[in-house]
């Protein structure tokens, strides 16, 4: 296999990787600080809700808004750069663009959920009702979680589509002097 190969095969998804941490941590600066709120004793038992509440709950979609935001902006340029890269090999692109993706979304998460302070829901035991505890940084369901594959393979398809793929054999970066322009009149007859 080519180093050009390689590079349009394992490129996307390391970038993915990448571009990932780089989206935890932009998830993470642009969601805090973190929402303030308190233990309450309730029937069930011990409980943490946001103190006021409801700024608290408009905080938490904040938190998996702002993950969809900034997970489809990134996967965007990595579905664009992806798709530079796997121009002569299209079919092998959009795996490992689809993979990039999924190590993004993967990335994203864990670097985001470790900058936060940890979910106070686990840490009623050690605490007393009425301290204050900081909230966490969380996604809400699984439907933002498609946020990367989806912008990767539009951002894949856009450059795809309006990008000529060049004559295989031919360096990508650098044009062709000795072939001519294809055109789509016809061959002369005879």
């Amino acid at each position: 296999m080519t180093a050009r190969r390689w590079a349009a095969l394992a490129g996307p998804a390391v970038l993915g990787g990448l571009l990932g941490a780089l989206g935890g941590w932009l998830w993470w600066v642009w969601w805090g600080p973190a929402t303030q709120g308190r233990v309450y004793e309730t029937k069930a038992g011990k409980a943490w809700y946001p103190d006021p509440f409801d700024p608290g709950i408009t905080r938490d979609f904040s938190g998996t808004a702002t993950y969809v935001v900034v997970g489809f902006a990134l996967a965007l340029l990595l579905g664009l750069v992806g798709g530079w890269f796997a121009r002569q090999h299209a079919l092998a692109g959009v795996v490992a663009v689809v993979v990039g993706a999924g190590l993004g979304a993967l990335a994203m998460t864990l670097v985001g959920e470790w900058l936060s302070p940890p979910d106070p829901a686990s840490l009623l035991s050690s605490h007393a009702v009425g301290d204050r505890l900081p909230g966490s940084l969380a996604v809400a369901g699984w439907t933002p979680y498609l946020a990367w594959p989806v912008g990767a393979l539009l951002g894949y398809l856009v450059l795809m589509v309006s990008l000529p793929v060049p004559p295989a054999g031919e360096d990508a970066s650098a044009g062709s002097e000795q072939s001519a322009p294809r055109s789509g009149a016809p061959a002369p007859q005879g």
